[in-house]
């Protein structure tokens, strides 16, 4: 099985657990976003960061008024009294595609995850990618184009839970679309299992303290005062 620079156990179906930090982020406005994007050093996350050693993050990103939630995923860069700076390489590109407060709005909650996804195309060998969000109705993957094939596929995947509690889930899904690095797919069929492993899922979010973005950001300070 090829494994796409995944953590795995030789012998194993299910990955060694690799849970990223999980970060709950709350913008008074979408202008505060763009400027915090607008961070050289990074994507900054204030204190509290975890204790123990970690290397990725999951950030949900909200706003007041509500709609659809815009999720990243990227790697701890470096650590400060402050918090902590990440390499998210897409938060500007995703930031780009959200809708407006009158925008349409997903039928279905996404939730960013932890999932590892074996993908099965028909005629190939199965390989490993990263989850990076499912709902019910789909869910989108660390692979590009090249790895998937073309918009209307349809693709057998099995999703696999960081928790070893959680049963590993088989769905048929077909390409919604693909990029580079990301991919969207519309979930045709699955088992009962997948309502088990998104609520696993949602309690662990469900645990997650939310930050406010206020004015002791460095975003909101001169730019000659903004280095991490």
């Amino acid at each position: 099985m090829l494994i796409n620079a995944l953590v795995h156990r030789r012998n194993s179906y299910r990955p060694v657990q690799d849970t990223g930090w999980l970060v709950r982020y709350r913008f008074a406005s979408v202008v505060d976003l763009y400027r915090h994007l607008r961070l050289g050093q990074g994507f900054f996350v204030p204190q509290p960061i975890p204790g123990e050693p970690i290397s990725r993050a999951i950030v949900e990103i909200t706003f007041p008024e509500g709609g659809d939630k815009l999720l990243l995923h990227g790697n701890v860069r470096v650590r400060s009294p402050e918090g902590a700076w990440l390499d998210v390489p897409s938060a500007r590109t995703t930031a780009r595609w959200m809708a407006g407060p009158a925008g349409p709005r997903r039928e279905q909650v996404r939730m960013a995850c932890d999932l590892f996804v074996e993908v099965r195309p028909r005629g190939t060998e199965p390989w490993l990618c990263r989850g990076l969000d499912v709902g019910a109705g789909g869910l989108r993957l660390a692979a590009g184009s090249m790895e998937l094939g073309v918009a209307g596929d349809e693709i057998d995947l099995t999703m696999l839970s960081p928790d070893p509690q959680v049963a590993p889930v088989r769905a048929t899904a077909r390409l919604a679309w693909a990029g580079v690095r990301e991919a969207g797919l519309q979930i045709v069929s699955t088992t009962p299992e997948m309502r088990d492993l998104l609520r696993a899922v949602e309690e662990r979010w469900a645990a997650v303290r939310e930050i406010d973005h206020d004015a002791a950001c460095p975003c909101s300070r001169p730019p000659m005062q903004q280095a991490g």
